[in-house]
């Protein structure tokens, strides 16, 4: 078991999380979260965070960054491999669990070497976003790096907004860094699993979670975080189900329509995890979520 580490990664509502906490009880191993929208601590039941109970394994690096501030894949995996290290030293076996498969990627197979970025850059494209808006810093990219712009989505701002201080801060286009070797941080033994489902059953889970969620207080959540007074581009704001909420409190759509869009979002970002999983993690061990008995006793043979 030693310096071995166990890889989960599947789409939303695929039941990974509870497949993790299952399987950590069983070989004494511990959870880390390797969701981009659970580290966030403003949101726990629209995130669907793990809660995890008195006797259950240790859970990490979920909801302990605040919801303003930007997260890149660098800054996860730095604070991953610091975990994963204090749990081997334990003897214990780290469970990365989630749904990024950048976080996945920058683990198996290194990040670029892009050099750091000075902090005025990025607070000067966090005002021309707030100015000029989202869409005209997208065409920026478009200019600036046409091979970035053709592979980043127009409305994942993260991205475009990293993009941008990379070109700007190392006059250098992000997308030459993407052809460099990359440099590894992760250099342990993985086993890794990656879950599917059928299309349609995952779909109903989707919206099974959504109804439970507004049982659970996902309207109260989305108050109180409306309370904070975040600028309107921190990142929190663009998890699914907080402006469907928003609109809803503010009279524009009822209940009924708040929800149905959340499960529409949700079934659009189910269907790209899935394309991500099947195109990018080619080599992973890939198993239907309805065998967590058999993916059990893959992972002990395999430790």
């Amino acid at each position: 078991m030693k310096n071995k580490i166990i890889l989960i990664a599947g789409p939303t509502a695929s039941g990974k999380s509870s497949l993790a906490n299952t399987l950590a009880k069983k070989i004494d191993g511990e959870v880390v979260n390797a969701d981009s929208i659970q580290i966030y601590k403003d949101l726990e039941i629209l995130t669907a965070r793990p809660k995890p109970k008195k006797n259950d394994p240790n859970h990490h690096l979920y909801g302990f960054v605040n919801g303003n501030e930007l997260w890149s894949v660098g800054k996860w995996i730095n604070e991953a491999k610091k975990v994963t290290e204090k749990i081997l030293k334990k003897g214990s076996i780290p469970i990365i669990v989630g749904g990024t498969g950048l976080y996945f990627k920058a683990i198996t197979d290194g990040l670029s070497p892009i050099p750091d970025i000075k902090q005025e850059i990025r607070d000067d494209l966090k005002e021309e976003l707030n100015s000029k808006g989202l869409e005209s810093l997208y065409g920026e990219l478009k200019f600036t790096d046409i091979k970035a712009y053709e592979i980043i989505n127009k409305n994942d701002q993260q991205r475009i907004l990293r993009a941008l201080e990379v070109y700007r801060g190392s006059g250098k286009k992000i997308s030459e860094y993407w052809k460099l070797d990359k440099e590894k941080v992760f250099e342990y033994n993985f086993i890794k699993i990656k879950l599917s489902s059928d299309r349609e059953k995952l779909y109903k889970s989707c919206d099974d979670r959504c109804d439970d969620m507004f049982q659970l207080g996902a309207v109260e959540e989305v108050k109180a975080l409306m309370e904070l007074n975040y600028d309107n581009k921190a990142p929190i704001l663009n998890a699914i189900g907080v402006s469907e909420i928003k609109e809803y409190l503010n009279k524009k759509i009822n209940i009924d329509e708040a929800k149905d869009l959340i499960k529409f979002r949700t079934h659009q970002y189910a269907k790209r995890q899935i394309t991500w999983l099947k195109h990018q993690m080619i080599s992973w061990k890939s198993t239907s979520t309805q065998e967590s008995d058999k993916i059990i006793d893959y992972f002990i043979k395999k430790l």
